[in-house]
């Protein structure tokens, strides 16, 4: 008869086989503790908690391990001693009178009535019943009213614990009737610590930089800590390494995170996207990625203020904190979770396609309009150089310049009125007509994204540049539409001010617009508009000649 094989023990979850059991098992929390173990050392338990605070931050520990303390016969200086029947049945989950409640399933008004008549009966095998309410923020306004007396009067034998996420979804008046406690996010010092505990024990070696990794993945989470690790160890024997915890959670490499960063940050669009292209040739989670790239350019930028170059890729060694401040606002508009209409991919590709360009160290000088560089542009009666003295912080702040004259009472929109010498106005030394022309197709893509401003921007020209404004012209025979885009003002700075990465005003005139003719696109220009086209579906705003 062949021998049967033994039984595989049964494997528990690491972040339920080292659950604190004692308050002094909790890894940081340190003045939730003090508090906790105080009030029942000096026999002032409280009827009602709340504890808020991030997911994995031990708010249910901590809830299992006050219920202890409250039932525990052999009480050591406020500290449950862990081995008595109570704490044995509590840590075993035999105890009747501890009732955890998940809030998001037991939630309605139906459940909570039947839990307030329960409330009435007095504990069967420990001193005081203890409820615990997860998730508590899930309960609705009619559950809450109805547990409302119950938590102004409740019977000397009830201790109720409340645990959220979200405490401003709590009626103000169940605040007000319960003590709160505010659960921090773990520091990573604190949370390398127990890993290193639980490697120890588990008889398994790890490079620090593995260990790091995890528990900066792990966000000040000490659960979701646990869970990476439970899931490394579980594949294969032998040392952990920081490649291999990168392979295994999916992670991109350093040097992917820094180049499309600097594309980010320095408008190269085609790099970015080539960026993008290689990490799903390689089957990486683009939402795992852009998490990476915005903790990255997090760092880069506190090194930045502190004056540190180290922890700084050379590619952004000579990039001032406000112009990653601008690449990080980029990222902030980023919606990961949308399901359709290109996922991920698509919200990173839509960053890069309005891309911030890098100003020129140095100043150079431009000359401004002129009679002879500008015939044909129409003044508007009663316009405005709106916007003319922003500035970003970055950007090179130019001289004020005099305010144009008033101008004359026959001038009109529809007839062209060549300025003088004194009305121009010196461009600002980070921008000229030449480099604006360069990236109008990209101001276009970007604005295009606008279906009320896509037939409007691809209308109109730049004409020329006054101060910090924009000036945009329309054919003569179309000066209604100079009009509509005025009122669109708002949106035509943030896309132009967007792509130059500085603010600059606009102003739309009518004018004889084949006076102004557009360079050809180069290569690289015709390339982008190429790829924007694939990516909008073919609805790419054109940029060729208006007639």
């Amino acid at each position: 008869m062949p021998q049967e094989s033994p039984p595989v023990p049964e494997h528990r979850a690491l972040y339920r086989r080292w659950r604190a059991q004692r308050f002094v098992e909790i890894v940081g929390q340190e003045a939730v503790v003090e508090t906790l173990r105080n009030a029942v050392r000096l026999g002032r338990v409280g009827h009602a908690y709340l504890f808020v605070g991030p997911r994995g931050t031990g708010k249910t520990s901590m809830a299992r391990i006050l219920a202890k303390a409250i039932n525990c016969t052999d009480l050591r200086d406020g500290e449950p001693c862990d081995v008595c029947p109570s704490c044995v049945a509590i840590r075993e989950g035999r105890a009747l009178d501890l009732l955890e409640i998940d809030a998001a399933s037991n939630r309605g008004i139906d459940q909570i009535r039947e839990l307030r008549e329960k409330v009435r009966y007095a504990p069967t095998d420990l001193r005081r019943k203890i409820y615990i309410l997860d998730e508590a923020h899930q309960v609705t306004r009619d559950g809450w009213a109805a547990l409302l007396k119950t938590l102004e009067e409740p019977p000397g034998h009830v201790v109720f614990i409340f645990a959220s996420t979200d405490p401003h979804e709590i009626p103000a008046t169940i605040l007000s009737r319960v003590q709160r406690f505010d659960f921090r996010r773990l520091r990573q010092a604190e949370i390398v610590g127990k890993l290193q505990r639980i490697l120890a024990e588990s008889g398994r070696a790890a490079e620090p930089e593995a260990i790091a990794l995890v528990a900066d993945l792990a966000a000040g989470g000490m659960r979701d800590a646990e869970s990476m690790l439970d899931q490394l160890l579980s594949t294969a024997d032998g040392r952990l390494t920081a490649e291999r915890v990168g392979d295994l959670l999916g992670l991109a490499d350093a040097a992917s995170v820094d180049a499309f960063l600097a594309a980010l940050v320095y408008g190269r669009a085609l790099a970015g996207i080539a960026v993008l292209d290689t990490l799903e040739e390689h089957g990486r989670d683009l939402r795992t990625f852009t998490e990476q790239v915005i903790e990255r350019l997090r760092r880069v930028i506190a090194a930045q203020l502190a004056g540190r170059a180290e922890g700084v890729p050379p590619a952004l060694a000579t990039t001032d904190a406000g112009e990653l401040a601008r690449a990080a606002r980029r990222l902030i508009g980023l919606d990961l979770q949308r399901a359709r209409s290109g996922g991920p991919r698509f919200a990173l590709e839509l960053a890069l396609l309005a891309p911030l360009v890098e100003l020129p160290a140095a100043p150079v000088a431009v000359s401004g309009l002129s009679a002879g560089a500008t015939p044909g542009l129409a003044r508007v009666p009663g316009a405005s150089a709106a916007g003319a003295e922003r500035a970003e912080p970055s950007a090179v702040r130019p001289e004020k310049a005099p305010s144009p004259p008033a101008p004359r009472a026959d001038a009109h929109a529809s007839v062209p009125v060549p300025p003088s010498a004194s009305e121009a106005l010196a461009a600002p030394a980070d921008l000229d007509l030449a480099r604006l022309r360069e990236r109008w197709a990209e101001i276009v893509v970007v604005i295009g994204h606008n279906p009320a401003a896509r037939p409007l921007i691809e209308a109109c020209r730049p004409l020329s540049i006054e101060g910090r404004t924009v000036i945009l012209g329309f054919p003569e025979d179309k000066g209604f539409l100079a009009a509509a885009l005025e009122r669109r003002r708002g949106t035509l700075e943030k896309g132009i001010s967007q792509v130059l990465g500085a603010s600059f005003g606009v102003r739309c005139v009518a004018t004889n617009v084949e006076a102004f003719p557009v360079d050809e696109l180069d290569e690289e220009a015709a390339t982008l508009l190429e790829q924007a086209r694939r990516i909008f579906g073919g609805e790419a705003a054109g940029v060729g000649d208006v007639s």
